[in-house]
């Protein structure tokens, strides 16, 4: 989670973040689970780190962020290292990890392409990089300013910046929601930046819980998704 949403008062059992983590395991045990020796994994722009708990069962997790305050958040036993780190200079040797993930972090980043680059160089040959952006530049509303996100892909822009990769797969998510969230993204498009506000009425987020759910289901399956929010992507260094 970015530690602003944690800020703004939203939590890892927040319907969102409950189901972004559930589609993070079904990714990784569809992608990694034919790995038979534990993993060298880097959690980069970390946050606050709900998907650790589902990292660990793959192996040895290295955290960075930028932000101290949110890696102070994050159980110690949860990590073999952490470090505050730019995700642009990666402070760690060439081919250091089997597997890289970052969840809503590219976007936070003014230069992507050299994030990329460094994601690129500390991977393994054959490592996996399992990531995810929000999709759609034309929504980019004051929630994004808020947040500090410097832009939305699609998924051209996608498959030019992990040209180096090899079977790029990408996915939209959270495409139940999609309309309602783009018609209130659309009306505080140029409003004040503010934090979304997290849902507090447990019958509401339970239902919404339950949609994301049911989502979860086509990426188990790899079906190809209608356009969402949020674009979910998994690439291999060749």
């Amino acid at each position: 989670m970015d530690y602003k949403d944690y800020l703004a008062g939203n939590s890892k059992t927040n319907f969102w973040f409950r189901a972004k983590v559930d589609l993070i395991e079904i990714l990784l045990q569809k992608y990694i689970e034919n790995h038979s020796k534990k993993l060298k994994i880097l959690s980069l722009g970390a946050g606050t780190g709900e998907e650790l708990y589902s990292l660990n069962k793959f192996g040895e997790v290295y955290v960075t962020d930028i932000e101290k305050k949110a890696l102070k958040l994050i159980p110690k036993d949860l990590y073999k290292e952490r470090k505050i780190c730019d995700a642009c200079n990666i402070s760690y040797p060439d081919e250091f990890f089997e597997l890289v993930v970052a969840f809503d972090v590219f976007e936070h980043i003014k230069d992507d392409k050299k994030a990329i680059s460094e994601v690129y160089r500390v991977l393994k040959k054959n490592g996996f990089l399992i990531f995810s952006v929000p999709a759609f530049q034309f929504i980019y509303s004051s929630h994004d300013k808020a947040v500090e996100h410097k832009r939305r892909y699609s998924k051209k822009d996608l498959k030019s910046l992990f040209k180096e990769f090899k079977d790029p797969y990408f996915n939209y998510w959270n495409f139940t929601l999609f309309l309602p969230l783009v018609i209130s993204r659309l009306i505080k498009k140029y409003s004040k930046p503010k934090v979304e506000n997290p849902i507090t009425n447990p019958i509401i987020d339970s239902v919404l819980y339950n949609i994301l759910k049911t989502e979860n289901f086509w990426f188990k399956k790899k079906i190809k998704t209608p356009p969402g929010i949020s674009i979910f992507g998994v690439c291999r260094k060749p």
